[in-house]
């Protein structure tokens, strides 16, 4: 069991043993709250971009599905008209200039979601710990009507006009203590400052129910899986009928997430293998069983492309997020509302 795991057992029991780190909550939760404060009043300077920005993030370690909602929004935006560009920290890699992504990149430079972001979107992105300068080095060459954050809620550098909060269905927010006692990066209160909360979930779920706020339920669709090579397309509802033994992997934050996707899609979980990595797990051949039919992630997918493998049945699955109606309707009237702004400044 690896330590990221030991901690991930613990934050989503009631009184798991990260307890004993207790007595610090009080300075951390006092840090926490500096660090904000001080760019809420203006103590510390932050960027303002010249477009809108939207931060699709989190409060809580792990995944949360923040991809998928920055996929959707792509497209949602392409579709309305607008011209989109994406930034992103670039998670595992270490960057020492903003680096543009497209979707030849490697994973190994830029990072694996960066680029299956720029695969599934075609929309110009950069990718650098530091989003002022990210920000700037991509409107040097596109001219963008909005920029949309792969994460970053924590980032208060960057000022943001929009905020989507996403939280997973199952795990919620833990034991809502702040790290290293619990997964959240900031207190619960923040949800009351963000513009939506998102999880994707088929209904609504006892952890989702415990924050006490208004949570936008949204369902992910995947109805096709890909071979490696992506030369071949299967239908998922065909793929897990045949009594096909699966060999299940992920290196993600969340992979019991992936788990259940794939469990509604008809998988058998009886009759099927798992093998989970850490989040961002640099994939080497010997990760990959040569004699198993694997099924793995799209983010994982972009990392093990690049590998030399015997294996013909390496699998991805592709998903996507479906936006609700009255989701599209306020987040592009709310959207619409700060480009007026920003036009008269």
């Amino acid at each position: 069991m690896t330590i990221e795991s030991c901690f991930t057992r613990a934050w989503y029991r009631k009184f798991g043993w990260t307890h004993v780190f207790q007595p610090i909550q009080p300075l951390v939760r006092h840090l926490v709250a500096k660090k904000r404060q001080g760019y809420l009043q203006g103590k510390t300077p932050s960027y303002r971009a010249p477009v809108p920005v939207v931060v699709v993030g989190n409060i809580s370690v792990g995944g949360t599905g923040k991809s998928p909602m920055v996929v959707a929004l792509c497209e949602l935006l392409t579709s309305s008209g607008f011209k989109v560009g994406i930034i992103s920290r670039g998670h595992g890699v270490t960057l020492s200039k903003p680096e543009k992504v497209t979707a030849d990149s490697l994973a190994e430079i830029v990072g694996d979601e960066p680029v299956m972001l720029a695969r599934r979107t075609l929309c110009p992105m950069v990718v650098f710990p530091k989003r002022q300068q990210a920000i700037e080095f991509l409107l040097e060459e596109h001219a963008l009507d909005v920029i949309i954050s792969d994460d970053g809620m924590q980032h208060y550098a960057l000022d943001r006009d929009i905020e989507i909060a996403m939280i997973d269905a199952q795990r919620g927010l833990g034991n809502e203590q702040l790290l290293p006692v619990g997964p959240l990066r900031e207190p619960k209160s923040r949800l009351d400052e963000v513009d939506f909360i998102v999880s994707i979930a088929q209904q609504q779920t006892a952890s989702l129910q415990r924050i006490n706020q208004t949570v936008r339920i949204m369902s992910l669709t995947s109805d096709y899986m890909y071979s490696l090579d992506g030369k071949r397309q299967l239908a998922c509802e065909t793929a897990f009928s045949d009594g096909q033994e699966w060999h299940v992997m992920a290196g993600i934050g969340n992979p019991q997430r992936f788990k259940q996707t794939l469990m509604e899609k008809g998988l058998n979980e009886a009759t099927s293998t798992y093998q989970w990595f850490s989040d961002h797990h640099g994939f080497k051949a010997t990760d990959i069983p040569d004699d198993k039919v694997v099924i793995m992630t799209e983010k994982d997918a972009v990392k093990c492309q690049a590998l030399m493998l015997n294996n013909p049945d390496i699998w991805y699955l592709p998903i996507s997020l479906k936006l609700p109606d009255d989701f599209k309707k306020a987040f592009l009237a709310k959207l619409n509302s700060i480009k007026v702004e920003v036009t008269h400044e």
